[in-house]
């Protein structure tokens, strides 16, 4: 029997409407559910069987990304152009670095990672921003405001309006602009 990949599905859905030919999506947001549920519920919440979910779960999502993104020269107008696309790979939290029970892994707040691909970021801008210490926690790192705030920037969306985030939302920052600043060089690797 062949399992249906709701990440696929989801993955194409945002596919054609970001390469739709007239009116072409802004910005879709994708949540990778899994192919197979994890015992905890959705793809991810590994409460058993860590290891084998997760790989399973991760590996379908990242080849069923893969297939939605023009490889170099291809100029296949409908997949999309990760030189123009942001892709950005994020959790609510991450997995203890200690088992749960015999094979699972439970809540971890204290230590993950968020991966931007494409878009603004290039070959001149990868790099690690972080870090998580031999315990699993991390010892540098940036908050999910910070990740958002990267993230609206890299979109071209001021994020500091009446609705959005605080200057204070960035440490160390006292204005708009220097939040700003400080987070299009920290997490999109540009100078301004």
């Amino acid at each position: 029997t062949t399992r249906r990949s709701l990440p696929l599905m989801g993955l194409t859905a945002a596919r054609r409407l970001l390469t739709h030919p007239t009116e072409p999506a802004s910005y879709v947001c994708v949540s990778d559910t899994g192919l197979y549920e994890a015992s905890g519920g959705g793809g991810y919440d590994t409460h058993s069987g860590n290891a084998e979910d997760t790989a399973a779960n991760f590996d379908n999502m990242l080849q069923s990304l893969l297939g939605i993104i023009n490889t170099p020269g291809e100029n296949d107008p409908t997949k999309i152009s990760i030189d123009d696309t942001l892709v950005i790979l994020n959790t609510e939290f991450g997995r203890t670095p200690g088992r749960q029970g015999t094979d699972g892994r439970n809540h971890h707040p204290y230590g993950y990672v968020t991966a931007f691909i494409g878009g603004p970021i290039t070959t001149a801008h990868k790099g690690v921003s972080g870090a998580i210490g031999k315990n699993g926690y991390a010892t540098s790192f940036a908050t999910p405001a910070e990740n958002r705030i990267a993230a609206m920037l890299a979109m071209g969306m001021w994020p500091f309006a009446a609705e959005g985030f605080n200057v204070s939302d960035v440490p160390g920052a006292t204005t708009e602009l220097q939040a700003a600043q400080r987070s299009i060089s920290k997490f999109l690797g540009r100078s301004v």
